[in-house]
């Protein structure tokens, strides 16, 4: 029931959308609300299609409502910075050249078992969430973003900062360049120097 409901207004569904969408009535979808009768396997599956996703997320979201949240992998952090590096990841476009969408990210996440809400991304971007974040998300929100995890997981990784910030930087500039995007992916292992070097000759070459 709390799974249920935490999803739809995830969604921005109201009830009777979702009970629209799911094709029971009203009466059986209420009753199972109150606990006077559980949801069956059926039931689950037609709810999950209903809000877009899958019948393992709706139990992954009902377990996290009980005392078992200390199972949940996390990572302490430092909200400020880690939420500088989101902004950058959200302003730049990805490996294809297509632009970071908040909606496409919460639903490559929910695709993996990953509730993400808008407020607590809105929060982690702002740098004012609390100094605990969990683990999925982070390594989520860099696969979404095709760059390494350790960008944000281990805000510590001098390594990782220059790699990653020196790929978003020739990704932007190539984007502004009007470059064949799929050019991005071809570049391989290429060091973080020679990527933004290249970046700088591309921004020379457009504002010639």
């Amino acid at each position: 029931m709390q799974a249920v409901s935490a999803l739809r207004q995830a969604t921005g569904l109201t009830n009777q959308e979702l009970i629209e969408r799911s094709g029971m009535s009203a009466t059986y979808y209420y009753a199972r609300m109150r606990g006077a009768a559980p949801f069956d396997m059926n039931d689950i599956e037609k709810l999950a299609r209903a809000l877009g996703t899958h019948p393992h997320e709706i139990s992954r979201v009902a377990a996290s409502t009980t005392d078992v949240d200390e199972f949940e992998p996390k990572v302490t952090t430092d909200p400020r910075e880690l939420g500088r590096r989101l902004t950058a990841l959200s302003q730049s476009p990805g490996v294809d050249g297509s632009d970071f969408e908040v909606g496409g990210l919460i639903g490559y996440l929910a695709e993996r078992g990953v509730l993400l809400r808008t407020p607590e991304w809105s929060t982690l971007v702002a740098g004012t969430a609390g100094p605990v974040v969990r683990l999925r998300v982070l390594e989520g929100v860099a696969d979404y973003a095709g760059i390494a995890p350790a960008y944000l997981v281990d805000l510590n990784d001098a390594e990782a900062v220059e790699a990653v910030e020196a790929n978003l930087d020739f990704r932007d500039a190539l984007k502004a360049s009007g470059a064949d995007s799929i050019s991005a992916r071809a570049v391989g292992e290429v060091s973080p120097a020679a990527l933004r070097a290249i970046a700088q000759s591309l921004r020379s070459i457009g504002a010639q």
